[in-house]
């Protein structure tokens, strides 16, 4: 995936000349950050404010502001009226860092968001002109169309692994109070590092970690949330977060538990990529579990004939022809 965004960074940068860029992947469902390349982004002691800011505290422009816009393209000083210093995001990172402004853009195709890239321009740079949105608009549903085909690639060379559960808890400012030595290893080539880099180093963890953890602390949020992220030595990684009473002698405030994601998370994740309808990927998780039309029609509460239109429509959409290459094909190479 870095080297995706490694590419688009390279080719979109003599138009957009921004002096900052993150290439973000996003979970399609639920807009949570799952990973992506922060190479030539933020510097890493910025980022579990950044997360917080994104998923806990909200600000203008954020993605899930720009998920319900037809056109997914988003100018920081646009949308607070020129008047950034209302926006925590420009307060806390942007100016102390020399920054004078964020655009953003949604990587999206019919089938959902994908995934999204966050510029910055400099104080001495030019502002953003209503040009540069218009190039970052017309990349939102190319490159979410093919970012929504390597999601699928991803899935279908994750390998399984052995290793046990990590557990990390994390204080009030998203600091590591105690982790387990089993979190490196789900940790293992950062995005940007080496593969060969070693977590546990210092006290960074990947994006996805504080985007769960600052989840689980919005007011009114049930103390629990579970997201994913992708690992490149462990494939698709659970991520289950907890918020933790304020008592707790150690000052810890959210505790994370990493493992190995089960199939209904690839399952989730392909039935969006290939644009399943909800009815569809109900079918289709009774045909992969063996179940006949007659037994699919009796538990979904359709007739015979309107499980075989779901059925096909399945097929059209994956480019599958019968029952026997849904479960021997592409469902059982990524989800079996």
């Amino acid at each position: 995936m870095e080297e995706f965004f490694e590419k688009i960074k390279r080719a979109t940068r003599p138009a957009l000349r921004f002096d900052i860029c993150a290439g973000v992947t996003v979970d399609p469902q639920t807009l949570m950050n799952t990973g992506g390349d922060y190479r030539d982004a933020l510097p890493p002691s910025m980022m579990p404010r950044m997360l917080d800011i994104e998923y806990r505290e909200g600000d203008a422009n954020d993605l899930s502001q720009l998920a319900t816009r037809s056109t997914p393209v988003g100018l920081l000083s646009r949308e607070t009226g020129g008047r950034l210093e209302r926006s925590p995001r420009y307060r806390d990172i942007m100016r102390p860092l020399g920054f004078r402004d964020e655009l953003r853009v949604l990587l999206r195709d019919r089938h959902g968001a994908w995934g999204a890239l966050i510029m910055g321009r400099a104080q001495d740079a030019p502002a953003f002109a209503p040009s540069d949105l218009a190039v970052a608009a017309s990349l939102a549903q190319p490159l979410g169309s093919v970012l929504r085909r390597l999601h699928l690639t991803r899935l279908a060379e994750a390998g399984a692994s052995a290793a046990a559960p990590g557990l990390v808890l994390l204080d009030e400012e998203y600091r590591v109070v105690h982790r387990t030595p089993t979190v490196d290893m789900w940790f293992e080539g950062l995005a940007g590092e080496p593969a060969d880099a070693d977590p546990s180093a210092d006290d960074r963890l990947p994006p996805a970690v504080y985007a769960v953890a600052a989840a689980v602390q919005t007011p009114d949020a049930p103390g629990t949330h579970t997201s994913w992220m992708h690992s490149r030595a462990h494939g698709c990684v659970r991520l289950h977060a907890w918020r933790l009473d304020r008592s707790d002698p150690t000052g810890a405030r959210t505790a994370v538990v990493v493992e190995k994601a089960g199939s209904g998370e690839h399952f989730g994740l392909i039935a969006a990529a290939y644009g399943l309808t909800p009815r569809e990927r109900d079918v289709t998780g009774l045909v992969l579990r063996g179940h006949s039309t007659a037994d699919i029609a009796r538990r979904a509460g359709l007739s015979p004939h309107t499980v075989q239109d779901h059925l096909k429509s399945v097929f059209d959409k994956t480019g599958l022809r019968s029952r026997r290459e849904l479960v021997a094909g592409i469902f059982a190479r990524h989800y079996g």
